[in-house]
C-alpha cells in the first residue's frame, strides 16, 4: 500500500478515485492512514487487538487537520496496543446513550397524563367531528377522575372495576328506556321510563373501555418501538372475556307501521325535517351524511348525487328514484315559496292598519332573512345552527313518535332501508353499494364487481316502488309530497 507523511499539503494534492477507494499510510506513525474514496477523506487506525486485526474511523479530512487526527490516532493505537477495540467501545457507548433515551422516553410516558394522551390520540387522528365529540363524552362521563393521572399508572384492576362500575349505573348518570305514555290528557309523549336500560349501559362500558384501548396503545406505540413492554391494561377485559357484546340494535320500522309514519312526516310543520326523514327513508343514507348533502353535488339533469364526505371515506353516488327527483326539486321550490310567503307577510305588515309593536315587526324581518338563509345555503336541508344543516332533527323524531306511538331513530331507517332491500331479493353486492358498506377484505369476487350509479338506478327505483308499495296498502293510494313553509 502506498505511503506518505500526512499532512494538510500532501492531503489536499491527494487525487480522489473515479470509482472505489484507495488507503495511504503514513509514514512516520505506524498503523495510521487516509482512506481516499470519490466523495471522501477520511482518517483511520489498524492494528492488531488481542490478535485480530481492527481497523477504526477518526474522521473525516473536511472536519478536522492532519495534525488532530495525527493525535487521536496516537492515543488510539497506544489503547489497542493494550487490548482496547475502538469500534466495541464506540458500539458501547453509543448503547449507553440509546439505553439513556430509552428511560428517558419511558419516564415520559409514564409521566403524562390520561388527558394529555386522549388530546395527543384526538389531535393526531383524523376523526370525524361527530366521533370525537362522542370520545370526548366517554372520557368526561366516565373517566373524568383518571384524566390527572399519569397514563402509566392506570392498572388493569382499575379498568374491571370501572368497566363493571359503568355496567351496573354505579358510575355516573343512569340510562333509561323511552316509553311513549299517554297520560289522558291529550296526545301521547315520549318520555323516559323508570326502566333502566341495561345494554345502553353495558354499551357504554364497552365504548369507554374500547376508546381507552385506543388511546393508550397509541400513547404506549412509542415504548414498544424502544424495546420496553409495556402491557395495555384493558386487555384484562380480552383475557377474563368480561367484554359485555352488546347485540346490534335491530330497530327498524315495521311494514304495518310505514303508513302511520309516513303520514304523520308528511304533517310536520318543519319542512326540512319533513324532506330530510323522507329522504333518508328513502335512501338508507347515514344521518350526517344524507344532513352534509349540497346543492352541488346533486346532478338532476344525470339524475343522481353524491355525498362526499363518508364513514368509508369514499364518495358514495347514487341515482334519484322519480320520488327522490321529485322531492329534491321539491324542496329548491319550497324553499322560493317559503321567501315569497314571508316577503309577502312582511309587506302586508308594513300596510297593516293595526299597531304591531317594534318586537311584532322584527319578526317578520327575521322571517324574511331565515327564509333567504335557508335558500342561499349550499345544504339541501339547511339547518340555523352553527354547522349551516340540519344538525338535530330531534323535535321532528319527538313529533313523529307522539303523533304515532313508534319510537325509532334516524339510523331505524337506514335499518328498514336494508331490510326491505333484502325482501326484494337484491344481491348482497348490489345492496352493499346501495348502502356503501365496504367489501371485506377476504371477499375477492366483492373487490371485482364494480356497481356505478347507472347500474344501481334499477334497483334504486324498485326500493322506492317497495317502500311507496307497503305506504299505499294501508293508505289506499301513495301520498304525494305537498310543498309546504319550512
Amino acid at each position: 500500500m502506498p505511503t506518505i507523511h500526512i499532512t494538510k499539503t500532501a492531503i489536499d494534492k491527494l487525487e480522489r478515485p473515479a470509482e472505489g477507494r484507495v488507503d495511504y499510510f503514513d509514514d512516520a506513525l505506524r498503523g495510521f492512514g487516509i482512506r481516499v474514496s470519490p466523495s471522501t477523506k477520511t482518517y483511520f487506525v489498524m492494528r492488531r487487538v488481542n490478535g485480530k486485526l481492527v481497523r477504526a474511523k477518526i474522521d473525516t479530512a473536511d472536519k478536522i487537520t492532519a495534525e488532530q487526527a495525527r493525535k487521536r490516532a496516537e492515543g488510539a493505537l497506544a489503547d489497542m496496543g493494550r487490548g482496547q477495540d475502538p469500534n466495541e467501545e464506540k458500539r458501547a457507548a453509543k448503547k449507553r446513550t440509546e439505553d439513556a433515551r430509552k428511560e428517558e422516553e419511558a419516564q415520559k410516558s409514564q409521566v403524562v397524563t390520561l388527558e394529555d394522551a386522549l388530546k395527543v390520540y384526538l389531535e393526531k387522528r383524523k376523526l370525524k367531528p361527530k366521533t370525537l365529540a362522542t370520545y370526548k363524552q366517554l372520557f368526561r362521563l366516565h373517566l373524568s377522575d383518571w384524566l390527572q393521572l399519569p397514563a402509566g399508572e392506570i392498572t388493569s384492576t382499575m379498568v374491571a372495576q370501572r368497566h363493571t362500575d359503568i355496567a351496573t349505573g354505579a358510575r355516573n348518570r343512569t340510562a333509561l328506556k323511552k316509553a311513549v305514555v299517554d297520560k289522558g290528557k291529550g296526545k301521547p309523549k315520549v318520555e323516559k321510563s323508570k326502566v333502566p336500560d341495561s345494554q345502553r349501559r353495558e354499551a357504554s362500558a364497552d365504548g369507554t373501555m374500547r376508546v381507552l384501548r385506543a388511546v393508550l396503545n397509541y400513547t404506549f406505540g412509542d415504548d414498544e418501538e424502544l424495546g420496553i413492554v409495556r402491557p395495555n391494561p384493558v386487555r384484562t377485559l380480552s383475557r377474563k372475556k368480561a367484554w359485555y357484546k352488546v347485540p346490534r340494535r335491530r330497530n327498524l320500522i315495521k311494514n304495518s307501521d310505514l303508513p302511520a309514519w309516513s303520514k304523520a312526516v308528511l304533517a310536520l310543520e318543519n319542512a326540512v325535517a319533513r324532506d330530510y326523514l323522507l329522504f333518508l327513508l328513502h335512501t338508507g343514507l347515514r344521518r350526517n351524511e344524507a344532513a352534509c348533502l349540497q346543492w352541488q353535488h346533486v346532478d338532476f339533469e344525470d339524475g343522481c348525487f353524491t355525498i362526499i364526505d363518508t364513514k368509508n371515506k369514499e364518495p358514495h353516488t347514487l341515482p334519484l328514484s322519480d320520488y327522490l327527483h321529485t322531492l329534491l326539486e321539491g324542496r329548491k321550490e319550497g324553499l322560493k315559496t317559503e321567501l315569497e310567503a314571508a316577503k309577502a307577510a312582511l309587506e302586508a305588515s308594513l300596510h297593516s292598519p293595526e299597531y304591531l309593536t317594534p318586537k311584532q315587526r322584527q319578526a317578520f324581518r327575521n322571517r324574511v332573512a331565515a327564509a333567504e338563509s335557508r335558500l342561499q345555503s349550499p345544504y339541501v336541508f339547511p339547518g340555523s345552527g352553527r354547522a349551516g344543516y340540519i344538525a338535530d332533527p330531534q323535535k321532528a323524531l319527538e313529533a313523529v313518535t307522539q303523533a304515532t306511538g313508534i319510537i325509532f331513530s334516524c339510523h331505524d331507517l337506514r335499518r328498514t332501508f336494508a331490510t326491505i332491500a333484502e325482501s326484494l331479493d337484491l344481491s348482497k353486492y348490489t345492496i352493499k353499494a346501495l348502502l356503501n358498506h365496504k367489501e371485506q377484505s377476504g371477499d375477492v369476487t366483492g373487490g371485482y364487481i364494480i356497481l356505478n350509479a347507472d347500474r344501481l338506478r334499477e334497483p334504486m327505483q324498485k326500493m322506492t316502488d317497495a317502500i311507496q308499495e307497503r305506504i299505499k296498502k294501508q293508505h289506499g293510494q301513495v301520498v304525494p309530497i305537498q310543498a309546504k313553509a319550512e
